[in-house]
């Protein structure tokens, strides 16, 4: 019993401290080593793309900034692609470009290299200097990198090796060039009047060594006119001159105006232009009342500040927006609408004539006309005519309603008895009910139908209402004896209806002795036998009482 109560207290032990172990363990755990210190990451991840100046992308990805985790970073975090140098600079938030990417601008860094030239027509220097060749640094330029002087071209051609041409001076064999000359003077198609000249030396040649002039790109029209006509491009060989006529037109200074109201309605447009000319930057102005005017019925918006005289640059075209509102010309009249008994429905002073020319239209008054009638009275009428003697419109009502189909059909033979084309539907709400074609009802003859109807349903196809005779009542009212005479007057004689009343009272009680008596009747007179004594006995006893 002993050995029992001690193994049982020793594994009781056991379990206290092994539930206990295993709760202290992870705290102990935790914890960092003596001297150990621990950090926490801030950095964000951010995506970024480097561009260069055509818009390539040359580099980009996801990457870690903002070391401190103050939500902010800076370009220069960024890795810069080898070569290239940031043109965006500053502060960004990380949370913007979490997911979309931030583009950053990148120029190459110039890799170019400096060589001095000297170019030489025979023993004369007509140039030189130092210049900037091989921009990607590869370490090879062309001679087409280098401004060969104006008038000259270089001997040799093709590629160099940079380094054959640093740290010293290299000369460069030129020969002149004996380019194509054009001379253009510029006439007025209208006038034929000189308005400029100019000589043009070819710069552009073909692939046969021609000198290319296209007046749309080479020729320098003066200011204020542009080409009259189409001119071809025209060449010239190398050491030609020519002189050309060129036919120009005065360039037209153009205004395009739009008449707005301020709820920013457009109520009129108009172009204005003139071929007037005037030096490089000065203008010409368009004037109200003088150039172009506004729309007929407006005038400028009062409350508004508005330019009325506007400036345009010679030979430009421009566009220009003015606030206008309605210019009220109305009259007062007087009117009233009456029906066709003369009955006055409505009336009272009214504003027409908006244009103020005296007449108005009976047309200007409809807004106000009573619901439900249209005038019968049309035309023009003058304002003052009406100032104080009311103008009298006579006025109908507008019919709603509409024709249906309609039979009649006899509810007993299914026959038609009557049928036709109705109105119906004075409300014009599209539905009919059966009383508005009561009064169609063939004579003699009761609906049997009644409610709604479409009217839509029965324009082409006719509705069918079931309809019966009405019964006829007869003549003489009794209808036991039609042939019976009418009872006479009395006279005081005995009435002798009496007796057969008498007679009949005796031929029924015969009847009843002479019938047979079934078991039921048998019953019912047992069962009444006490039901009498009982009455015979009440009876008694209220006769005693009264006694």
């Amino acid at each position: 019993m002993y050995r029992k109560k001690l193994m049982r207290a020793c594994l009781t032990g056991l379990m206290v401290v092994t539930v206990a172990t295993a709760n202290v363990a992870p705290v102990f755990a935790a914890e960092a080593p003596a001297g150990t210190e621990t950090t926490t990451s801030k950095t964000s991840v951010v995506k970024a793309q480097f561009v260069d100046a055509a818009g390539t992308v040359v580099a980009g990805g996801d990457y870690f900034v903002d070391a401190d985790g103050d939500g902010v970073f800076n370009v220069s975090e960024l890795p810069v692609p080898e070569g290239y140098k940031a043109e965006t600079v500053g502060d960004f938030s990380t949370k913007d470009y979490a997911d979309t990417a931030l583009q950053v601008t990148v120029d190459k860094i110039a890799k170019a290299s400096i060589i001095n030239v000297q170019f030489m027509d025979g023993n004369k220097v007509v140039a030189g200097g130092d210049y900037f060749v091989d921009a990607d640094g590869e370490g090879i330029f062309n001679l087409s990198e280098l401004p060969v002087p104006e008038g000259y071209e270089l001997s040799l051609a093709g590629d160099q090796f940079v380094k054959d041409y640093v740290g010293k001076t290299t000369q460069l064999k030129v020969k002149a060039v004996k380019a194509a000359t054009m001379k253009v003077v510029y006439k007025d198609q209208t006038t034929q009047e000189v308005v400029g000249e100019e000589t043009l030396t070819g710069s552009r040649q073909d692939a046969d060594g021609n000198y290319v002039f296209d007046a749309a790109v080479d020729f320098n029209i003066p200011f204020g006119y542009q080409l009259a006509v189409d001119y071809p491009v025209e060449t010239l060989k190398a050491g030609e001159t020519k002189t050309t006529e060129c036919l120009v037109t005065a360039r037209e200074t153009v205004l395009h105006i739009t008449f707005e109201t301020q709820d920013g309605e457009v109520v009129g447009t108009k172009t204005v232009s003139t071929t007037s000319q005037g030096a490089d930057g000065e203008c010409w102005t368009f004037m109200l009342g003088t150039d172009f005017d506004l729309p007929e019925g407006y005038k400028l918006a009062e409350g508004v500040d508005q330019i009325t005289n506007i400036q345009i640059p010679f030979g430009s075209t421009g566009g220009f927006t003015m606030i206008v509102e309605k210019e009220d010309k109305s009259s007062i009249v007087k009117a009233q609408f009456v029906d066709e008994a003369g009955v006055v429905l409505a009336g009272g002073d009214y504003f027409v004539d908006a244009d103020g020319d005296g007449i108005f239209n009976v047309n200007e008054l409809t807004e106000w006309l009573p619901e439900g009638y249209k005038p019968m009275v049309l035309g023009d009428f003058f304002v003052a005519d009406y100032k104080d003697c009311p103008l009298q419109i006579k006025v109908e009502k507008i019919a709603k309603e509409s024709i249906v189909k309609i039979q009649f059909v006899d509810a007993e033979t299914d026959e038609v008895v009557a049928g036709g084309d109705y109105f119906v539907d004075a409300d014009g709400d599209g539905i009919f009910n059966h009383t508005e074609v009561l009064e169609w009802v063939p004579e003699g003859y009761e609906l049997q139908e009644f409610g709604d109807f479409q009217v839509e349903f029965y324009k082409e196809t006719p509705l069918q209402l079931s309809v019966t005779k009405i019964a006829e009542e007869p003549e003489n009212p009794d209808p036991e004896d039609p042939n019976k005479p009418e009872k006479p007057e009395d006279t005081g004689k005995e009435d002798t209806n009496k007796k057969d009343d008498k007679k009949e009272d005796t031929k029924k009680e015969d009847k009843k002795k002479t019938s047979p008596k079934t078991g039921d009747e048998t019953s019912a007179a047992t069962a009444a036998l006490p039901v009498g004594v009982s009455l015979a006995a009440i009876l008694a006893v209220l006769v005693k009482k009264f006694k």
